[in-house]
C-alpha cells in the first residue's frame, strides 16, 4: 500500500506542474497561496481521515480549523508579494550593480578603445543635439505663449497665390480684422499687431529712434504676460485716444536705469505726446519671426485709419487650420471689403513653425546630423564586434564557470550603456558647445537662431539617443558573442574565431554603409559650394559698389499724404546730391536687395481680360527718371522715362519681361495693365533695361518686372552713389537734420554689403553641412582603417607565409589597398544613388547649378575614394612591414 503522508495528491501535483511553467513570466503569489492552503487542507483532511472520519466530514473539520480561508488568503497573498518585490527589487539591483561594476572595470582596462569609441558617440550625440535645440526652438516651440499648438497666424494672398517665391502675404486691413474678431466663432482669439520706427523725445528733451509696437489690450491676456510695475491698456484709454505707452523691460532698464518713478512720465513718439503707464517683462515681444524687438508699446484702435495689420490667432480646440480658414474666407467674402475697391484675396492660415525662414535649412541639416549619428553607431557597432571577438575565450570560460546566456547578453548590454552613458555626457557637452558657436556664427538676416535653447526637452532626445545607440550595438555585439560554443571557443585554435566569414562581412558591410552615406553628404555639400560660389560670383546687373540706401522714417501726423512726403524726400535728395563725395542721387519704391509688388492681374494688349477677382503679385518699382544710371543698370533699347506725371502712363521692363510676352520682337511701344478691380489704364513701355538682381543675389533676374514713375510713392527710399572711397553716411545725417530737426536718424544701408547679406542665409547653410560632412567623412575613415588595421593584424600569420612563399610586398599592399578601396567604391554606388533621391532637398536651395550636376557628384565620389586611401595607407604599411619568422613562431 502506498503511504498517504508520502505521495501528494493528484491536484496539488498538477498544480505544482502549471505552476512550474506559468513561473516562466515570474512569480505568482496568487497561485503559491492557494497551493499553500490546499496542502494544508489536504493534509489536514487525511489526519481526520485516518481518525475514522469520512472524506467530506474530515474536509469539513479541516476547513473550519483553519477559519476565514478568503481573510487568511488575502493577508498571505499581500505578505508573499512584499516579500517578492523584495526579493526581485534587490537581486535586480544587485545584479545591475555587479554587471556595473564589472563592466566599468572592463572598458577601464581598454582606455584606449573606450575613449575612441565615446568620443565618437560623443560627436554623433552631440551634433544632434544642437540641430535638434534649433528644430526644438523654432519649429516645434517657436512661439512662448500658452497654447501655442493651437495659434495660427491669418493673412490674405492674392487669388491666383503668391508665386514670387518669397514670403509675401498681404496684411488685412483694420475693417476686416474688425469683422473677424466680432463674427469668428473658430477662434478664441485674434490679436492685430503692427510695429514701426518712431522718433522719440523723452522729457529730458533726448531724442532718439525707437521700434513701436501697436496691439490691443487685450495682447498681454494673449501672451499670458504681466506688467512689471504700473498696468497694460485698457479699453477706456483707446477710447480716449490712446495716449499712452507701455515700456518694454530692456529699454526701461538702458534709458531709465530701471527707475520705477517713470510712471507718468510723458515721451514723444512722432511729435504725440504720450504717458508712461507700465513697464512689461522682456517675455512680452511680438511673435518672435517680426523683424525686431519692441521698445514701446502703443495701444491700437482698429478705428483709426492703420496700414495693414499682422495678426496672430489661437483657434479653439478641436478647430482645424482648414475649417478656421474657410470661416474668415467667409466673413470676407460675404463683406463690402471684398467688393469694393480692395480687389479679391483668399485668407489663409499658416502655423507658425511655417513661417520660419531657416526652415528648410533646418530639415536638411536634421537629416544630415541624423546621417552622422548612423555613421557614429556603425563606427561603434564595429569597435564592439572586435572587441568580442577578442574576448571569445573570456566569455567561453564566464560561461563554462556557470554564466547562463542571459547573464552573459545582460552585461555585454550594460558596457554597451556605460559607453552610450558616456557618449550622452559628451553629446550634451559637445552640443552646448555646437549651439553657442552655430549662434555666434549665425548671419544678421537670421535672428531666430539667437532664440535656441538647450531645455528638458533637448536633453531628453539625447538621453533617449545614447540609451538607443548603446542597446543596437550593445546587442549586435552580444548577439555575434553567441554565435559560438564555450566548447569551440575554449579550444586551442580558438583564436581563428574572431575572422568568420559572417563576422568579416558585417564588419564591411558597416563600412560600406558608413562610406554611403559620406557620399550622400559630399555630393549634397558639394552642390551648396558650388551654388554659393556661383552667388558669389554672378553679375547682379548693375553696379553696387558706392550704392548707399535711406529710409526715412516720416510720420503720418506730420507728412500724410503721398505729395508731402514727396516733397520732402525731393528737397532731401537735392540737398545730398550737393554734399561732398556724393555723386548721384535717385528716388524709388524700393532699394536692393528688397523687392517691390503690386497686387492685381498682369494683361498684355491683345490678350482675353482676365477673369473678374483675379489677383497676384507683379514685380515693379516706381522710380526716377536717372535711376538707372545711378544704378548702373544698362538701358538695352528705347529711353528712360521721358513723362513721369501720372497721365502720361509710361514703363520700362526688363528683358525678362520683354522675352516672355514678346519673344524675338521689340517691346517698345507695346501695352500692358495690372488690371485691379477692373479700373487700370494701360501703361506704355518706353524702354527695356537689363535684367539685374534687384531682388537680391538669390532671386531671378529674368523674373518679369516693370518700373513706373514714382510720383504716387507713400515710403520713398533715397538711393546715393558715392565717390570712389567716400562714406555719405555722416553728411546726410546731418542733412537729415536740418531738413526737419524733428525726425529720427535715417536708415542707412550699404546695398553692396545688403547684396551679399542676402546670401548669408545659403552661405551659413552650406558651411554647417560641410561642416558636418567633414565629421562624417572622417568617421567613415575611421571606420575603414579600423577594419583594416583589424584584418591585418588578424592576417599577420597567414601574410607572413604568403611573404615566406615568395609573394612581393608590393602585391601583399595592392591587396590590403584593394579590399579597402572595394569596399569604399561599394559604398560610393550607393551613395551615388542615394545623393540622386537626397538632392531633391536641396533642389530650392540651389543656384546656377542643377540638383544632378556631374561635376558635384564626380567631386563628391573622388574625395571619398581619396579618403579609403588614405585610410588604407597604414594597414598596407604594418601589412607589408610584417616578418615571416616572427609571424610563423608567434603562432
Amino acid at each position: 500500500m502506498h503511504d498517504p503522508q508520502q505521495t501528494p495528491a493528484p491536484n496539488a501535483q498538477r498544480a505544482a506542474t502549471w505552476r512550474r511553467y506559468l513561473r516562466f513570466w515570474g512569480p505568482r503569489a496568487e497561485a503559491d497561496v492557494d497551493d499553500e492552503l490546499a496542502f494544508h487542507i489536504d493534509m489536514r483532511s487525511r489526519e481526520y481521515m485516518e481518525r475514522g472520519m469520512t472524506e467530506a466530514d474530515a474536509r469539513r473539520a479541516a476547513t473550519a480549523r483553519l477559519g476565514d480561508l478568503a481573510a487568511a488568503r488575502t493577508e498571505c497573498i499581500a505578505i508573499t508579494s512584499r516579500r517578492e518585490r523584495r526579493m526581485t527589487r534587490a537581486q535586480l539591483v544587485d545584479a545591475f550593480v555587479q554587471d556595473v561594476r564589472f563592466g566599468w572595470r572592463t572598458l577601464g582596462r581598454q582606455k584606449g578603445w573606450s575613449i575612441v569609441a565615446g568620443v565618437t558617440l560623443a560627436l554623433g550625440i552631440g551634433a544632434n543635439t544642437a540641430v535638434f535645440s534649433v528644430v526644438n526652438s523654432l519649429l516645434l516651440h517657436p512661439l512662448p505663449y500658452p497654447e501655442a499648438g493651437r495659434i495660427a497666424f491669418v493673412y490674405q494672398e492674392p487669388t491666383e497665390g503668391n508665386s514670387t517665391g518669397m514670403r509675401v502675404f498681404v496684411n488685412p486691413d483694420p475693417e476686416l480684422v474688425a469683422l473677424w474678431r466680432a463674427n469668428a466663432r473658430s477662434f478664441e482669439a485674434l490679436e492685430p499687431y503692427v510695429s514701426s520706427d518712431q522718433a522719440l523725445r523723452a522729457s529730458d528733451g533726448t531724442q532718439s529712434t525707437v521700434r513701436s509696437a501697436w496691439v490691443l489690450p487685450s495682447f498681454a491676456a494673449f501672451t499670458g504676460t504681466r506688467p512689471l510695475i504700473g498696468r497694460v491698456f485698457t479699453g477706456d484709454d483707446v477710447a480716449q485716444g490712446g495716449h499712452v505707452v507701455v515700456l518694454s523691460e530692456p529699454f526701461w532698464r538702458s534709458r531709465y536705469g530701471g527707475d520705477s518713478t517713470v510712471l507718468g512720465k510723458s515721451v514723444t513718439l512722432d511729435r504725440k505726446v504720450f504717458t508712461v503707464v507700465g513697464v512689461m517683462p522682456a517675455a512680452y515681444r511680438l511673435p518672435r519671426l517680426s523683424d525686431a524687438v519692441s521698445d514701446v508699446w502703443v495701444p491700437l484702435d482698429l478705428r483709426a485709419k492703420q496700414r495693414g495689420l499682422s495678426v496672430i490667432g489661437r483657434r479653439r480646440p478641436n478647430v482645424t487650420m482648414a475649417d478656421a480658414a474657410r470661416e474668415l474666407n467667409a466673413i470676407y467674402t460675404r463683406s463690402d471689403l471684398a467688393k469694393g475697391d480692395h480687389g479679391e484675396f483668399r485668407t489663409k492660415l499658416s502655423a507658425p513653425s511655417e513661417l520660419v525662414s531657416f526652415r528648410q535649412s533646418l530639415v536638411l541639416l536634421s537629416s544630415a546630423v541624423g546621417l552622422v549619428l548612423l555613421i557614429a553607431c556603425g563606427n561603434v557597432a564595429h569597435l564592439l564586434l572586435a572587441r568580442t571577438a577578442a574576448r571569445q575565450r573570456e566569455l567561453a570560460i564566464r560561461a563554462a564557470l556557470g554564466a547562463s546566456r542571459v547573464r552573459i547578453v545582460r552585461q555585454l548590454l550594460t558596457e554597451s550603456l556605460l559607453l552610450g552613458l558616456a557618449g550622452c555626457i559628451g553629446g550634451a557637452l559637445v552640443g552646448w558647445l555646437g549651439l553657442h558657436a552655430l549662434v555666434a556664427m549665425r548671419p544678421d538676416s537670421l535672428p531666430e537662431l539667437a532664440e535656441a535653447r538647450i531645455d528638458r526637452a533637448t536633453l531628453l532626445v539625447t538621453a533617449a539617443l545614447a540609451a538607443v545607440t548603446g542597446l543596437v550595438v550593445g546587442a549586435l555585439g552580444a548577439m555575434h558573442a553567441l554565435r559560438h560554443s564555450a566548447h569551440d571557443a575554449l579550444k586551442a585554435g580558438a583564436l581563428s574565431l574572431s575572422q568568420t566569414r559572417g563576422q568579416r562581412r558585417l564588419r564591411s558591410l558597416l563600412v560600406v554603409s558608413e562610406m554611403a552615406v559620406s557620399t550622400v553628404l559630399l555630393v549634397g555639400a558639394t552642390l551648396l559650394v558650388r551654388s554659393i560660389v556661383h552667388l558669389q560670383t554672378i553679375d547682379p546687373g548693375f553696379d553696387p559698389r558706392g550704392l548707399y540706401a535711406v529710409q526715412v522714417n516720416l510720420p503720418r501726423t506730420t507728412y500724410p499724404t503721398p505729395a508731402a512726403r514727396r516733397t520732402f524726400t525731393q528737397q532731401l535728395a537735392d540737398r545730398i546730391r550737393t554734399a561732398p563725395g556724393v555723386r548721384a542721387v535717385t528716388i524709388a519704391a524700393g532699394a536692393p536687395p528688397s523687392r517691390s509688388f503690386t497686387i492685381g492681374a498682369l494683361q498684355v494688349e491683345g490678350t482675353p481680360d482676365p477673369k473678374p477677382g483675379t489677383t497676384g503679385f507683379v514685380d515693379y518699382n516706381g522710380v526716377s527718371p536717372d535711376f538707372f544710371r545711378t544704378m548702373g543698370i544698362k538701358l538695352l533699347e528705347g529711353t528712360t522715362l521721358t513723362d513721369t506725371t501720372r497721365q502720361a502712363r509710361q514703363a520700362l521692363v526688363n528683358a525678362g519681361f520683354a522675352k516672355k510676352y514678346w519673344p524675338g520682337q521689340s517691346a517698345l511701344g507695346r501695352r500692358f495693365r495690372v488690371v485691379y478691380d477692373g479700373k487700370e489704364e494701360w501703361t506704355t513701355i518706353v524702354g527695356v533695361v537689363a535684367d539685374a538682381f534687384t531682388g537680391g543675389l538669390t532671386s531671378e533676374a529674368s523674373t518679369p518686372m516693370y518700373y513706373t514713375s514714382g510720383q504716387d510713392l507713400f515710403e520713398p527710399v533715397l538711393i546715393v552713389r558715392a565717390a570712389a572711397g567716400a562714406d555719405p553716411i555722416a553728411n546726410v545725417r546731418a542733412l537729415m537734420t536740418q531738413a526737419d530737426a524733428s525726425l529720427g536718424p535715417p536708415t542707412i544701408s550699404n546695398i553692396e554689403s545688403a547684396l551679399q547679406r542676402s546670401v548669408a542665409g545659403p552661405r551659413f547653410t552650406m558651411l554647417l553641412l560641410v561642416v558636418f560632412t567633414m565629421l562624417a567623412l572622417v568617421l567613415a575613415a575611421v571606420g575603414l582603417y579600423g577594419v583594416m588595421a583589424y584584418a591585418v593584424a588578424q592576417q599577420t600569420r597567414e601574410i607572413g607565409i604568403r611573404i615566406a612563399l615568395g609573394a612581393t610586398r608590393s602585391a601583399i599592399a595592392k591587396t590590403v589597398l584593394r579590399r579597402g578601396v572595394a569596399m569604399a567604391f561599394a559604398g560610393a554606388v550607393v551613395g551615388v544613388l542615394g545623393a540622386r533621391w537626397g538632392s531633391k532637398l536641396l533642389e530650392n536651395m540651389l543656384y546656377g547649378v542643377q540638383r544632378t550636376d556631374s561635376a558635384s557628384f564626380s567631386i563628391g565620389v573622388l574625395v571619398l575614394m581619396l579618403t579609403a586611401v588614405a585610410a588604407c595607407l597604414v594597414p598596407m604599411r604594418r601589412a607589408v612591414s610584417v616578418d615571416p619568422l616572427v609571424s610563423i613562431k608567434a603562432d
